[in-house]
């Protein structure tokens, strides 16, 4: 069920569906890559704007779709691949190291993430060339 690439993973979220409509489900060990210490989501983001642009040092997150769409450019620093997300049942998991830029929001986007870690400031990078200094060990 998993598409697995160095930099990023496909994970296909279990969908139920019935009359009542659908229910989407991560379970811990059930193809999820990690335990989430953290839940946050991203709304309204207007036109032309991106989120994300960052990597970290040691939290992987988990991005889905939950609503709309939008894309996410995702590079090692030597690969790159853009991900079109617009369903609810389709996860990218983002490793740590990994640098990745949210846009092209449509006005229903809703961004579900689901982080490993809680909120540490220090664990951001967030400069694309300092980025690719510590990919090709040249800055801690």
């Amino acid at each position: 069920m998993k598409e697995s690439e160095k930099y990023y993973e496909i994970i296909k979220v279990a969908k139920f569906s019935d009359e009542r409509g659908n229910l989407y489900c991560l379970e811990k060990g059930e193809g999820m890559p990690f335990d989430f210490k953290r839940c946050f989501w991203i709304s309204n983001v207007p036109s032309g704007q991106k989120r994300g642009s960052h990597a970290h040092r040691t939290c992987g997150e988990l991005i889905i779709a939950a609503a709309g769409s939008f894309k996410v450019d995702v590079t090692d620093g030597t690969n790159s691949v853009t991900i079109d997300l617009s369903a609810p049942d389709t996860a990218l998991y983002i490793p740590p190291y990994t640098w990745c830029e949210l846009y092209d929001f449509d006005d229903k986007a809703l961004c579900l993430c689901l982080a490993s870690q809680n909120y540490i400031s220090e664990g951001y990078i967030n400069s694309f060339e300092d980025f690719l200094k510590i990919k090709k060990g040249e800055l801690k």
